[in-house]
């Protein structure tokens, strides 16, 4: 690279807060809607970045803005010295909530959007109304963008993560089964001759611990009979609904999903192990007093459904 010997004196914070927006959007647009700025003056902020470094940086492609090597590398360095200099910036000046326009990455699966977003988003509202946030699918990359600042928070089941984050328990949960209201139940729930027999649709996700219900049940020597694979949870009322079709997921989201349709709940005839929903952060965040603030307010928030 080629920035020359006076690059730090043409370096500011406003550049690396750009490149960071630019290369998490994917769009010089998008990047200037997060940072409250023109789009000619993040466009202009990203032509004195390839002048500091010598190198394109961005090149446009099909999915928006694709990095170069360089700023891959880029990326792993600045936005960790980005978080860790707002951080000793908020130990001087003080962290207010009231008043913060800071911005927060979270993770979750659809069915955790449907889940958290609405309380988060009703508490956030009432106490820090210029905070900004973003929620976006989990995905496999989860454990590398929390540790390079992608991520402030992920959010679910996620067993993968307990030995690469920090993490809270939010609540306990176990899973039920979701019918139609037309299915013929039995009295006294579903057997397990019935539940076995039963047409079933499951949900893949590389990322969730939802896959652990099945190698629960295998475990046990139950095999159920699988007869659709479906990408996201949101789908299932919609699927189940009027059907013969049957699907297992979490108690509190089944009935979030009876509540406003015709579906009804049952116990599933296997004893099967509950699961722990922990909010999940890095280490290298506890020394930020806005982290601090909204991980207590999650907790707090989330702890209660």
């Amino acid at each position: 690279m080629s920035a020359g010997s006076d690059a730090p004196a043409h370096f500011d914070l406003n550049l690396v807060r750009a490149f960071v927006a630019i290369y998490e959007t994917r769009s010089v647009t998008q990047a200037a809607e997060r940072l409250g700025l023109t789009q000619p003056t993040v466009s202009h902020a990203l032509s004195r970045l390839r002048d500091l470094y010598g190198d394109r940086l961005f090149a446009r492609g099909a999915q928006g803005l694709t990095p170069s090597v360089v700023a891959e590398r880029l990326y792993e360095q600045l936005n960790v010295a980005l978080s860790t200099i707002e951080g000793t910036l908020e130990g001087r000046q003080g962290f207010d909530a009231a008043t913060s326009s800071r911005r927060f990455r979270f993770a979750t699966s659809d069915i955790g959007a449907l889940f958290f977003i609405p309380p988060v988003l009703r508490r956030l509202q009432s106490i820090a109304p210029r905070l900004q946030t973003e929620f976006v699918q989990l995905s496999e990359t989860v454990v590398n963008d929390l540790a390079t600042g992608a991520l402030d928070f992920a959010l679910g089941n996620l067993p993968n993560l307990h030995e690469h984050s920090r993490e809270a328990l939010l609540f306990t949960e176990r899973y039920v089964c979701l019918l139609s209201g037309d299915y013929p139940l039995p009295r006294g729930g579903l057997r397990l001759e019935e539940f076995v027999r039963a047409r079933h649709v499951m949900v893949s996700s590389p990322v969730s611990g939802h896959a652990l219900i099945e190698s629960a049940l295998s475990q046990r020597g139950v095999r159920r009979n699988v007869v659709a694979l479906v990408p996201q949870f949101s789908v299932l009322p919609s699927l189940v609904e009027g059907s013969d079709l049957v699907v297992a997921l979490p108690e509190r989201v089944a009935r979030l999903f009876a509540k406003d349709r015709r579906l009804q709940i049952a116990e599933i005839p296997v004893a099967l192990p509950g699961f722990e929903v922990r909010v999940h952060w890095h280490a290298r965040s506890e020394s930020s007093a806005a982290h601090r603030w909204l991980r207590d307010e999650l907790i707090q928030t989330l702890s209660k459904l």
